[in-house]
């Protein structure tokens, strides 16, 4: 069976959907997955192994590589196309795929929906997660909607960072992973720095590494301190999770994927439903999400997160 996830981004989204690809691999172990992605996020599903061909969206290049893309869907004949974006141009890529069956979302927008010989029935419940409503794409292939275990990436860190993180490996010291980004800045904690400094003091034996796209200049640095800003990739944060204790992060892409590898992580919410975008799934022990008073992170202060990231940590030491 050969079945196409149109998934291209965020990166977050892409995550809930390899969680939901490793489900369908779990119960069909005989299916081939391939899979449309930014080029910017390719990485991701490249670690996650689950894919056998990767097909690369480049969003903003003009139509002459987006042609060719479709011409890319369309060489191979597919079963099933899956369009998990649910998005004008998901909608043209399902459309022009040469699948037996192309099904999408019921929210999908923008017309996409007219591309589809079918539509997943969504979740009746006032706050449904994310990951819920792409659940349902695994009745259609007979499956329960639920995921089974969890994403298996493989991934080593690379350049600058490879001695830094086999020093890591070798020596066995605790560390402690601090995610201060989000794509929006209403859902930025604003204390990470603070943070960092009071788990130093508390955790004189670990490691505290701030890891970020971006870099970010911060004030005092403890001796245990570790600041990463601007100079990982997404290889490098998998490995670094991988070897963690527990990790802080805002509602963002390293918060879901430290969820799908069963990291405890300790989520910080604003504005934002935890009840929609938490850590999956929602309730589980490694899932410690604070929800800001009044939505308004800046609200919440430097000791209450200290507290729930002592509590993951020893946790995630057991």
């Amino acid at each position: 069976m050969k079945i196409l996830v149109i998934k291209p981004s965020s990166l977050g989204d892409v995550i809930h959907g390899l969680q939901v690809a490793a489900a369908i691999k779990d119960g069909l172990p005989g299916a081939s997955i391939d899979w449309v992605v930014r080029d910017c996020f390719s990485e991701m599903v490249k670690f996650s192994a689950l894919a056998s061909r990767i097909l690369l969206f480049h969003r903003g290049s003009g139509l002459r590589k987006f042609h060719k893309l479709i011409a890319e869907i369309r060489e191979r004949h597919y079963d099933y196309v899956l369009d998990m974006q649910g998005l004008a141009r998901s909608g043209v890529m399902t459309y022009f795929s040469d699948a037996d069956v192309k099904i999408g979302r019921s929210d999908a927008r923008e017309f996409s929906w007219l591309a589809y010989d079918r539509r997943i029935s969504l979740p009746r419940a006032p706050h449904v997660h994310a990951i819920d409503i792409l659940l349902q794409f695994l009745p259609e292939f007979g499956l329960p909607p639920e995921l089974r275990g969890c994403v298996k990436f493989s991934a080593k860190p690379t350049g600058a960072l490879e001695t830094f993180c086999e020093n890591i490996s070798a020596d066995g010291t605790p560390v402690i992973l601090l995610f201060p980004e989000s794509r929006r800045r209403e859902k930025i904690w604003p204390y990470f720095h603070e943070l960092s400094v009071a788990l130093s003091r508390k955790f004189t034996d670990a490691r505290l590494v701030m890891v970020a796209q971006n870099e970010i200049l911060t004030g005092e640095r403890p001796k245990n301190f570790y600041n990463l800003s601007g100079k990982t990739s997404i290889g490098d944060m998998i490995w670094l999770l991988q070897n963690c204790s527990v990790a802080v992060a805002n509602d963002s892409a390293p918060m879901h994927l430290a969820a799908a590898m069963k990291i405890p992580v300790v989520a910080l919410f604003g504005p934002t439903d935890p009840q929609k975008f938490g850590p999956y799934p929602i309730g589980d022990w490694r899932n410690f999400v604070i929800q800001a008073p009044g939505g308004d992170l800046a609200s919440l202060t430097v000791d209450t997160v200290a507290s729930a990231v002592c509590s993951g940590f020893i946790d995630g030491m057991g």
